[in-house]
This record gives C-alpha cells, sequence and structure tokens, in this order.
C-alpha cells in the first residue's frame, strides 16, 4: 500500500524542531535536516564545560531516532517554492517548518557536526578553565551569569570577572538581579557594570563572549523582505513565513507580532503550536502569549526561578531545572511515558500563568474599591449633613 503521509521538512532539530517531530511524527513523514548529528541540551551546557562527560546525558543522536525520522547532515542554503536546497542535494516536501535557531560564540553553543568531536571540544574547555587562574566574562546576561557561578563555584581559587555595558540580568525582573550579584559577591565573583573602557582581554588568561546571539541568512525565493535587522523571519499569527504559507517558523530565527523572549520553553510552546496547525489545516490556532519563564544557574546547587515579575532562589530550583532536563531530553529520545510528563509539566506553567494574571488583576482592582468605598463614605457623611441642616430648619 502506497504511503499517503505528506512530507514535513524540519529544517534545524532544536527545541523546537524535536518539539514538532514528538507531536506529528504519526501524522507525517518527516524529514530532519540539521548540521549537527545531534541534539543538545544547551539550558544546562555549563555543567559539561567543569565535567565534559555530561555532555552525553545531555544529547541525543538524530539516527538514533526512535521517530521514524529521515535525518539528512547539511546546512540549508535556500528554498524555492516547496523544494529546499542544501550542501549536497535537495529535498522536495509538503510542508517545511524552519526551527535552526541562533548562533552563539563556541564553545557555548557549538555548530560542531559530530557529538565525539564535541565531547573533545569541551574536554579542551575544560583544560583551558583548569590551566587558567584569570578568566573574564564579557557579558552579564543569563549566559555570562551562569558561566561565571558555574565556573567560580567549581574553582574557588581562581579569578573570575564579568563586565557588562549594562546591568546584570537587565532584562529580567530586578529581584533576579539582585538575587544573582548577591549571589556572585558571596562566591567572591568580581562584576562591573555599565563599562564603557577599554578592552581588557590581555589582563586575563581566558576569556569568553557573552555578548549575545547572531543569525543565519537564509535564502527563499528571492524575498529578502521578510528578514528583519537581525536576519529574523517574520510570520504571522499562525507562525508561517509571510510570502509562503506551507513554511512555519519557530525558535529564536522567528519574529513573531508576540514579540516574545527567545528561550528553550518559548520554541517548545511555539513548536507546539505548529504541529497543532500542520495537524489541523481547517482549525489553525493563532500563535498567544507566551509567559516569560527561566531558571537560572547560579553555580553548586542554587538556582533562580523568574515567572514574569515573582522571583525566587535557592536549592528548589536547581532542582526544578535538573527535573526539566531529565523530562525534556528523554521525551525527545522517545523514552515511554516522558512525553505525557512533559505535556503536564507544560500545562502547569500556564496554569500558573493564569493563577498569576488573577492576582495581578486582583491586585488591581483592590486600590480602585478601596476609593470607590471612600467615595461612598464621604458621599453619606454629605447626604447626612445635609439631613441634620435640613432638620434644624
Amino acid at each position: 500500500m502506497k504511503n499517503s503521509k505528506k512530507t514535513l521538512l524540519i529544517v534545524g532539530g532544536g527545541f523546537a524542531g524535536m518539539t514538532i517531530i514528538t507531536q506529528t511524527y504519526k501524522q507525517f513523514n518527516i524529514v530532519l535536516l540539521d548540521q549537527k548529528s545531534y541534539f543538545e541540551f544547551v539550558p544546562s551546557v555549563f555543567n559539561a564545560f567543569i565535567h565534559p562527560e555530561s555532555i552525553f546525558d545531555l544529547t541525543l543522536q538524530f539516527k538514533q531516532s526512535k521517530f521514524g525520522i529521515l535525518f539528512i547532515q547539511g546546512k540549508l542554503t535556500h528554498i524555492e517554492n516547496n523544494i529546499a536546497y542544501y550542501q549536497g542535494g535537495q529535498i522536495e516536501f509538503d510542508y517545511c517548518a524552519i526551527t535552526i535557531g541562533s548562533n552563539y560564540t563556541n564553545p557555548i553553543k557549538s555548530t560542531i557536526p559530530k557529538l565525539s568531536d564535541r565531547f573533545i571540544e569541551l574536554k579542551k574547555t575544560q583544560h583551558k578553565i583548569i590551566e587558567s587562574q584569570t578568566i573574564l566574562i564579557i557579558g552579564g546576561g543569563i549566559v555570562g551569569v551562569e558561566l561565571a557561578c558555574e565556573i567560580k563555584a567549581t574553582y574557588k581559587q581562581k579569578t573570575v570577572a564579568i563586565i557588562t555595558k549594562g546591568k546584570i540580568l537587565s532584562t529580567m525582573p530586578k529581584s533576579a538581579s539582585v538575587y544573582a550579584k548577591k549571589r556572585m559577591q558571596d562566591l567572591g565573583i568580581e562584576f562591573k557594570e555599565d563599562y564603557k573602557g577599554p578592552s581588557l582581554d590581555s589582563n586575563f588568561d581566558l576569556v569568553f563572549n557573552c555578548k549575545g546571539n547572531t543569525y543565519e541568512s537564509i535564502r527563499l525565493d528571492d524575498n529578502f523582505e521578510m528578514f528583519d535587522s537581525k536576519k529574523q523571519f517574520l510570520v504571522d499569527d499562525y507562525l508561517k513565513i509571510r510570502t509562503n504559507p506551507k513554511i512555519f517558523c519557530a525558535g529564536d530565527i522567528c519574529l513573531s507580532s508576540q514579540n516574545e523572549t527567545k528561550t528553550a520553553f518559548s520554541a517548545e510552546m511555539q513548536g507546539e503550536i505548529i504541529a497543532y496547525n500542520l495537524k489541523h489545516p481547517n482549525k489553525q490556532i493563532k500563535s498567544y502569549w507566551i509567559p516569560n519563564t527561566y531558571i537560572i544557574s547560579l553555580g553548586g546547587w542554587k538556582a533562580i526561578f523568574i515567572f514574569e515579575s515573582f522571583t525566587f532562589g535557592g536549592f528548589i530550583p536547581y532542582l526544578m531545572k535538573l527535573f526539566i532536563e531529565v523530562v525534556v531530553v528523554n521525551d525527545f529520545r522517545g523514552v515511554i511515558g516522558f512525553n505525557i510528563i512533559h505535556q503536564i509539566m507544560n500545562y502547569v506553567v500556564y496554569m500558573m500563568l493564569y493563577i498569576y494574571m488573577i492576582i495581578q488583576l486582583l491586585l488591581a482592582i483592590a486600590p480602585l474599591g478601596s476609593k470607590i468605598k471612600q467615595d461612598q463614605r464621604v458621599e453619606l457623611k454629605r447626604i447626612q449633613q445635609e439631613i441634620e441642616e435640613f432638620k434644624k430648619q
């Protein structure tokens, strides 16, 4: 019997791509195109800087996928109509999801094709850290803070410093920034905010650049207007490329009307939206607001949990991140039962969002109710005074 399934091409096996695979492999013939041969749980990669062998707990090889996909290792160059061209061949598809993510400086986010070579890269990074007495980290965002804390918590005698042109965790709630700075002070990490001085690279044995993401440039039917200034794809409310309704986009490279913060969680949520729309072409849903949710590791057994403006730190957030890592990696590996746990975990986040929104609404209404009662008391007092004056007459 001829296979009647349509072909779904997924470009990039990151969080969004793997989410789409786990939820659509029964309905489509899936072809995965990726430069690398493996998925990597990047949010926990700094532990592998200290313990390189842990990378094998954070990864899965695409060729060992249990979802029946066809994996092709290569780099997408351009797409014309329903044909994707990569270095060495082409792929014809019915639908396509571009989820290639973003680039970061090595070895933080590596483009090394083979997992064995990635392990060697991490071993070299570990050796550099061990051999260096002074380490400078440029950038005070999530990546810079996590890396500094991981190194200093393990190698207490080393000098670790952060310089940033802005504030530490400037995009996070103030309480998260305060907690992170207190943790860094306790560890003995030196940090300088609003730094506008000369380069300090020559003053340190080892320097890590943690200043931000860059994006790949991909040509689609010679239509470059779909890129913004950062080379991200502009998508409609259904996460479709605006000039081709057969092509979806999610993750770091996607620029939607929600303007969501780029995290592994937001990539997963967009992957779920695309998976649903692929399976229900006549009943598609629009991209919705994705809550800002983070867990930032702070070395040792400490982390910060951030949900919108709510934050708390300590051992529990560390356990939460470890739990998420185990669930996500095993779900993407196809281990029975973990997909259900993963779905429940995501639903819990949205339940937290609804509760958070209700609390915010009540907090906003409470002062209004108090003012109304005060106005009522003033009016009642005025009426009583008028009645008393009327009686006197």
